[in-house]
């Protein structure tokens, strides 16, 4: 027969054990969460197609200092890195990372925008900062003409190799974002009233309003509500006639899944910090539809419902308490 005392005692050390275990986990955790976007150290991860002397020039055309840590990007493990199944013959495009200062967010700068055919600055900074990263300048360069696909997984595997690995269902999700928006970006180029970083900042505003519910109802969403936003934010881009209606539920599909992940506060900063830097910047089709509105009567003006009003509302909309 157990002794009552000893029952106790067992019991006791049982629980004090099963603590330390949620401690050590919950430490573990934490660590992880606070340096899961961190790189300390610049570092270039260039591509395994590029011979000694491309390998060179590429690290010139980018910039690298005596101090960067250099990892190779191997053609059979894109796959595995970029979450895809693409038959990856060659990779050459390559990047180099280097931590900014705290305000400075991410930055990405295409250092030969002729030979990365398909992905755009501002595809790269959504995707980035997607996948968790913060307070970081990013160069893209290649020697040969590619998609750009070899440097963003270098920017994983960066991370990866820092041991500040990003989680896997952000990559998943980045990387699902990059191809969609390359690919929209792609069917509406040309378009009058289209363009890829008025597309990418009307994604960031649409991040940022799901954050902003989701911290309001104590991290939940509905359906319904992200289908709201996505329909309200498209249009007050102006970018609902533009885009199809498979585009439309192209991007809401993405942000579904884009609801679904979970981020630090200085993460959430950053999806916000470059939605507002892309409209602050602005750009040609902004300048256009100032210039268009401009040279128009009143008569004319007060006969138009929705289009310049539209867009300077999103604009003041952001800055003025959107985030609050």
């Amino acid at each position: 027969m157990r002794k009552k005392g000893n029952g106790n005692k067992h019991r006791m050390t049982y629980l004090l054990a099963m603590m330390m275990v949620m401690v050590l986990t919950l430490s573990t955790t934490a660590e992880k969460k606070a340096y899961a976007s961190e790189i300390t150290h610049p570092v270039f991860a260039y591509g395994e197609s590029l011979t000694a002397e491309e390998k060179a020039a590429t690290a010139d055309l980018l910039d690298t200092g005596d101090d960067t840590r250099e990892i190779e990007v191997k053609i059979n493990e894109l796959n595995d890195i970029l979450h895809n199944d693409y038959s990856y013959y060659q990779v050459y495009s390559s990047v180099y990372l280097e931590p900014s200062d705290a305000s400075e967010g991410v930055n990405v700068e295409i250092i030969t925008p002729q030979t990365i055919t398909k992905i755009t600055p501002a595809q790269y900074r959504n995707a980035a900062i997607t996948a968790g990263a913060v307070n970081l300048n990013i160069r893209i360069a290649s020697v040969k003409a590619v998609d750009g696909s070899g440097a963003l997984a270098g920017v994983y595997k960066a991370f990866s190799d820092a041991n500040a690995e990003l989680p896997e269902e952000n990559i998943i999700v980045a990387q699902e974002e990059l191809e969609e928006t390359s690919d929209i970006s792609e069917e509406n180029e040309g378009k009058e009233g289209y363009s890829d970083d008025l597309l990418n900042a009307a994604i960031a505003d649409i991040k940022a309003q799901i954050q902003k519910k989701k911290d309001e109802s104590n991290g939940e969403i509905s359906q319904d509500t992200i289908i709201t936003i996505v329909n309200t934010v498209i249009n007050n881009y102006n970018l609902g006639d533009v885009l199809t209606e498979e585009n439309k539920e192209r991007l809401i599909d993405l942000m579904k899944k884009f609801s679904e992940l979970e981020f630090t506060e200085e993460q959430k900063t950053a999806i916000k910090d470059f939605g507002k830097n892309l409209i602050e910047e602005g750009g040609d089709l902004l300048d256009d539809v100032k210039s268009t509105w401009d040279g128009l009567d009143d008569e004319v003006k007060t006969g138009i419902t929705g289009f310049f009003k539209n867009i300077m509302e999103a604009i003041a909309d952001f800055f003025r308490g959107l985030f609050s």
